[in-house]
């Protein structure tokens, strides 16, 4: 029987490099995946079987420093640690290519390359590749580029592989239990057990080695667990396990007993809301349409501008849940290859407060307009392209808001 030809998966924000790319590995029997950004390169690792990474380092166009891609290095390693990537650099050299090995890839190759030598750092790197997985299903993904999901990241980064207890807390559908996951899947323990705190029983509580223990909603714990569940944080360390807790509440307003709040919480990372990190918004709704159109096979979808604006004009009182469930209902109920404000029936959630403030959608356009200025390096016919206006919509706009 013939084995499938490996998936590689190409990043680049330069579509004439991805072409070349194509053409290259295509002619060489390799099944192609290409991506224009980290974030649907993430998308694409979280679900779909990839074999290699090949990643750019810098997708802004004022760009050169090679943080994009190093952050992006560190989001797939994260979701995926023995996942293969390699390097393709110009404008940020060695240096930063010796940088992306310490943090965790493979090899690098520095643009323009040689067909010939690419395409053996692509067989060797394959041929080594670590095979050692977890599971069979795709472990969960935290997708955020804001400032403040990238210090929740970077500490779960520090504690990954130690048995400190930690706890989450945020507001309901920050995803509090999805950053635990992810915290486990990171650790590499071997087996994961998710308990309500509210049904915790002496059975939950068994030395089973190598396990990472969730308890969700810490702050339903019924008294008579407390000396069990106390018990337990101090048996664990000794066979590789950890307790990851959940909350709702704020740290100070659990109301657990004051001992069993610090064993549980070495670690307080909290979970933003989503208002409080809009430029995420965009990104995660791109997620969900990949991932929904992925899993119910639907024909590939796209945002349009105005409905971009309109995603990040939202309160989103229930966070990133309430996102997700528009994505996919806009999804199902629409047939439109780029989905409009009109097909996303913002205002007919139930729940939904009619009291957002006034000019907020206005505010989005205009940091939506900046955003694609900046990208673009003020080019006004390329930031139009992106948002899809053209170029004289796009200069009344910018009159509109003092641009």
């Amino acid at each position: 029987m013939t084995k499938p030809a490996p998936t590689l998966l190409f990043v680049d924000d330069d579509p004439d490099v991805r072409k070349t790319a194509e053409l290259l590995f295509r002619r060489a029997g390799y099944t192609y995946l290409e991506a224009a950004s980290p974030v649907s390169a993430l998308s694409l690792v979280a679900t779909t079987p990839v074999d290699l990474v090949l990643l750019d380092l810098n997708f802004s166009k004022s760009q050169t420093s090679g943080q994009e891609g190093l952050d992006c290095l560190g989001d797939m390693l994260r979701h995926a640690p023995s996942l293969s990537v390699i390097v393709v650099t110009g404008h940020s050299g060695l240096q930063i290519a010796v940088q992306a090995l310490r943090a965790g890839a493979r090899d690098f190759v520095m643009k323009p390359w040689n067909n010939d030598r690419l395409l053996a750092t692509v067989e060797a790197t394959l041929a080594a590749r670590r095979t050692d997985t977890l599971v069979a299903a795709r472990p969960p993904v935290l997708i955020g580029l804001s400032e403040p999901m990238r210090r929740i990241m970077a500490a779960m980064d520090r504690c990954a592989a130690l048995t400190i207890p930690v706890l989450f807390t945020g507001e309901t559908g920050t995803g509090k239990s999805l950053a635990a996951t992810v915290l486990h899947h990171q650790s590499r323990r071997s087996t994961l057990s998710v308990v309500e705190c509210a049904t915790l029983s002496p059975d939950d509580l068994d030395d089973t080695p190598n396990r990472t223990l969730i308890l969700e909603n810490i702050d339903r714990l019924p008294d008579k667990s407390i000396p069990a569940l106390l018990g337990y944080l101090h048996r664990a360390p000794r066979s590789n396990c950890r307790v990851l807790s959940t909350s709702t509440r704020p740290r100070a307003e659990i109301g657990l007993d004051r001992g069993l709040l610090y064993a549980l919480s070495t670690m307080d990372i909290a979970l933003v809301p989503l208002r409080e990190r809009v430029e995420d918004i965009v990104p995660l709704a791109e997620h969900f349409i990949l991932t929904t159109c992925q899993l119910h096979g639907f024909s590939p979808r796209t945002l349009s501008a105005e409905a971009r604006a309109s995603l990040q004009a939202e309160a989103w009182a229930d966070n990133v849940h309430a996102l997700k469930q528009v994505i996919e209902r806009a999804l199902i109920l629409s047939d439109n290859p780029t989905l409009t404000t009109a097909d996303l029936h913002l205002h007919d959630r139930p729940g939904l407060s009619t009291d957002l403030p006034k000019g907020n959608l206005a505010q989005s356009e205009k940091r939506l307009i900046e955003d694609a200025l900046n990208r673009h390096n003020f080019n006004v016919s390329a930031a139009a392209a992106d948002l899809g206006l053209t170029r004289p919509s796009l200069y009344r706009r910018m009159a509109k808001h003092g641009l």
